[in-house]
């Protein structure tokens, strides 16, 4: 029986069209709005990111509330844990803690510059598209964004797995072997950038406000590391409309097959709607990259090596890609 073609394969077949739309020309539209705002509205924007990077790992991680779930998800990881034999501190949520340090720096650095970047753009060139929402009920604006934010963050998704020299830095995200709660902050700083431009051009699309769906994406952190923590926590027929953990966790396999279907952040409905939804009826689920550094399992001193190691892997493999795909475009 032939499989019926998804939109994740249209993507496929056209990485170079995709990355033209998805990425050059929301990169293109920084550079404007940066040449027109000029160097001098910059200058204390790092030093303000480096302060709110400071406020915001105080007000999440020390926090009771941040305390009380940590402490929920260990008890849900020892009562209902995905895989059995797996630590509850393990190496792999020290490393996974490493990461959430960049990351979260990245985000308050360079996706908050983006993010006000094409706020500007928008406000000076396309004034109806910032202001559309201004008049609407706040319950409605709220639903608004979380649907089409939840969109755009699929439809980034998948342009991060089927485009190949994005895919290897995304490739980091699903390395890791023992999945954890801190998993979610496991990404490479090329890929959120990546993210931040795919993401842009669906918010104007669907005529989101940039800095809304900005502090949305930031701060809906609690239930994506549950998604990520090693429990086997299933929704029944309600998964083919929110992500639950078995649901996601089943796109961290190792198995391509598997690691392509379920791109939902939130809500499953797009995987459902576009033919990417999948269910198995494994409970043990593999996870991680084949062919990534992973975590030492003895020797505690290669660690500052692997992590270094870690970020430079997809870099080198992007290059690779990048070359290969010239090189046979100028053979033909």
């Amino acid at each position: 029986m032939t499989r019926r073609a998804t939109l994740q394969d249209w993507i496929a077949a056209h990485p170079g069209a995709v990355s033209l739309a998805t990425l050059a020309v929301p990169f293109a539209i920084l550079v404007i709005s940066a040449l027109e705002t000029g160097p001098s509205a910059f200058s204390s924007h790092f030093a303000t990111g480096i302060k709110g990077f400071l406020n915001y790992v105080d007000a999440f991680f020390i926090s009771a509330s941040f305390i009380v779930f940590f402490a929920v998800i260990l008890m849900l990881e020892r009562l209902r844990p995905a895989d059995p034999d797996q630590a509850l501190l393990s190496r792999g949520l020290l490393f996974d803690t490493g990461f959430a340090v960049v990351s979260l720096l990245v985000h308050f650095l360079f996706v908050s510059l983006f993010a006000l970047l094409f706020l500007s753009f928008f406000q000076r060139h396309l004034p109806p598209l910032s202001g559309l929402m201004g008049h609407w009920p706040n319950w409605l604006r709220v639903v608004v964004v979380f649907v089409a934010v939840d969109f755009a963050g699929w439809l980034s998704h998948v342009i991060r797995h089927k485009v190949p020299a994005l895919w290897h830095f995304h490739a980091l995200h699903h390395s890791q072997n023992a999945m954890n709660l801190m998993t979610e902050f496991r990404l490479h700083p090329c890929d959120l950038l990546a993210r931040t431009l795919t993401m842009s051009f669906v918010f104007v699309l669907v005529l989101v406000p940039i800095e809304q769906a900005f502090v949305f994406v930031l701060l809906q952190k609690y239930y994506l590391m549950f998604l990520h923590a090693n429990v086997d926590i299933g929704y029944g027929p309600l998964d083919r409309v929110f992500v639950s953990p078995r649901v996601h966790r089943l796109h961290h396999a190792m198995r391509s097959d598997l690691h392509d279907q379920n791109y939902g952040v939130y809500l499953s409905i797009w995987d459902t709607i576009f033919g990417t939804f999948r269910q198995v009826p494994d409970r043990v689920i593999e996870t991680g990259v084949e062919g990534f550094p992973i975590e030492p399992t003895r020797a505690w001193v290669q660690m500052p090596l692997t992590f270094l190691r870690q970020f430079a892997f997809p870099v080198t493999q992007a290059a690779q890609t990048l070359r290969d795909a010239f090189t046979v475009r100028e053979r033909t």
